[in-house]
């Protein structure tokens, strides 16, 4: 029996609880073969797991094991998915791309590990979608589209027709990335944002059309963890 571990023990991580029993729910056999195993921290954080707390099963850095599991990444900073990533890939870790039942993944699609797609997102044809990305619900990424890895993508954000998106963005909800444009790593773009052209790395993006309004600052990754 293949054990499901989610990392993180907040918010976005009991989302991902609650997906994963609408998958077990869309598909009862898989009850046979996998079963969720609890959740666990990540950098000390304190958490908010409410009513799932008695699922808590100590930090991540201590009970990491390969064998038999199955990680979901259930954190939705950017930054902090792309360390966990790394600290399970370089244990040997396998990671499940968490897939609500109603989203769409269309078969010419290519999708990486690690991946959280919420209800109702959306992969169009030949669009690619990297390593550890977080759609949280009916994000859609057009036909020919392709997104990097680590990204946080909200509710209702879309990344159109040949658009290129790096990793480690942040897309606020309902923000659009136009068809063709470019948008490097490490960005936070406004909820409501129109990109136009894109943008360089680090940015703030604001508005329709957006612009650039300031840094973005990032926090380094964490100890042992690669970029």
């Amino acid at each position: 029996m293949e054990q499901i571990c989610i990392v993180g023990n907040s918010g976005a991580a009991r989302e991902c609880y609650w997906l994963l029993q609408d998958v077990f729910a869309s598909d009862p056999a898989l009850a046979d073969t996998r079963q969720f195993a609890g959740f666990y921290s990540w950098g000390g954080y304190a958490g908010e797991l409410k009513s799932l707390s008695s699922h808590f099963r100590g930090p991540l850095e201590e009970h990491c094991e390969a064998k038999g599991r199955l990680y979901i990444i259930g954190v939705g900073k950017p930054q902090l998915r792309r360390d966990i990533f790394h600290f399970l890939k370089e244990r040997g870790c396998a990671l499940m791309n968490l897939i609500h039942p109603s989203a769409s993944v269309c078969p010419t699609a290519v999708m990486g590990e690690g991946n959280i797609l919420h209800r109702g997102s959306t992969l169009y044809d030949h669009s690619v979608l990297g390593n550890g990305n977080y759609l949280n619900g009916a994000v859609n990424l057009a036909h020919d589209a392709a997104v990097g890895d680590f990204n946080f993508i909200a509710p209702y954000g879309m990344v159109l027709g040949n658009a290129r998106m790096g990793s480690c963005n942040h897309l606020g909800p309902y923000s659009v990335v136009l068809d063709r444009a470019r948008i490097g790593d490490d960005n936070l773009v406004a909820p409501g944002s129109i990109i136009y052209k894109g943008c360089k790395d680090n940015c703030r993006m604001a508005g329709n059309p957006a612009l650039n309004i300031g840094k973005n600052f990032t926090p380094s990754p964490a100890p042992g963890a690669t970029r």
